[in-house]
């Protein structure tokens, strides 16, 4: 995608990727999705991720088929194994996986899903909860409490499934591959794979770029095929900057240093200005 600037008389903004992944958690310590990976597959799988970016969010987001925002420097964001299936082979799979978990439409699933207070997260969780409704005929409840409060009830772990998003630190995948490794502290789904943690080991102690790409990029798929959040949509950065702004560039990590910045006819950005002869 383009920088993420915006001129007044252009009809559409141009936006760039952000390194933010907005998902759904599921609380893997306590029943109904303790050691149900094909349940939350099935979870996954009935949701239009791009009905969610065109009809619900409608302000640019890009769909998340994977964990790891595009963006990242020197990795190839991984994706899950039915991103390109049609909607109903999607379905069909979702429903059986749903009956062999030992749900029907008779004998729903029933769970909570509780998430901040907040116009988008509210739209998206009326969706999300109709889709479920539709393909699989699960019984979701939706609770919407204060920012303090989830944060509260999930390190309580007094939640079923909950509406989270992980900010990356810096401009490296390991910063999304480090949240879902069992011992970090902010591994909120409480996620714990042996396999997991050894690629992000190997990774951590690899000198060489490509072989510690490669594991990073095995470590995500093995994650995205666990299921132990549900990753919706990726941000992206918008910005209105008039013509007359000089110096301004979009990046990934959206940080753009005023020292940089200028207006055009007055004096050059800092970084611009020619060097004085000493």
């Amino acid at each position: 995608m383009g920088a993420g600037l915006l001129h007044p008389r252009q009809a559409q903004p141009l936006l760039l990727e952000q390194l933010t992944t907005y998902y759904y958690g599921f609380n893997l310590r306590r029943a109904p999705f303790r050691d149900k990976p094909k349940l939350r597959r099935a979870l996954s799988l009935v949701i239009d991720r791009e009905l969610l970016a065109q009809r619900v969010l409608r302000v640019g987001e890009l769909p998340a088929w994977g964990w790891v925002p595009p963006g990242i420097d020197n990795y190839s964001a991984q994706s899950f194994d039915y991103r390109g299936e049609p909607m109903a082979a999607r379905v069909a799979e979702a429903q059986r996986l749903y009956r062999e978990a030992g749900y029907s439409r008779e004998q729903p699933l029933t769970f909570e899903l509780r998430y901040n207070s907040g116009e988008v997260h509210t739209k998206l969780a009326v969706a999300i909860a109709s889709m479920w409704k539709e393909a699989l005929g699960a019984d979701v409840r939706l609770t919407q409490v204060e920012f303090k409060s989830l944060l509260q009830d999930i390190d309580r772990g007094d939640v079923e499934m909950f509406r989270s998003s992980w900010v990356g630190d810096y401009n490296d995948a390991y910063t999304f591959a480090q949240y879902l490794k069992s011992d970090f502290g902010v591994n909120l789904p409480h996620y714990a794979s042996a396999a997991y943690d050894a690629l992000l080991r190997r990774a951590a102690a690899e000198a060489d770029g490509a072989r510690r790409r490669a594991l990073l990029e095995e470590a995500e798929r093995v994650a995205l095929r666990d299921h132990p959040l549900i990753p919706l949509y990726f941000y992206v950065n918008k910005h209105l900057v008039k013509p007359e702004v000089q110096g301004w560039y979009d990046n990934v990590m959206n940080v753009v240093y005023s020292k940089d910045l200028a207006l055009k006819g007055g004096a050059a950005p800092a970084a611009q200005q020619p060097q004085r002869q000493r």
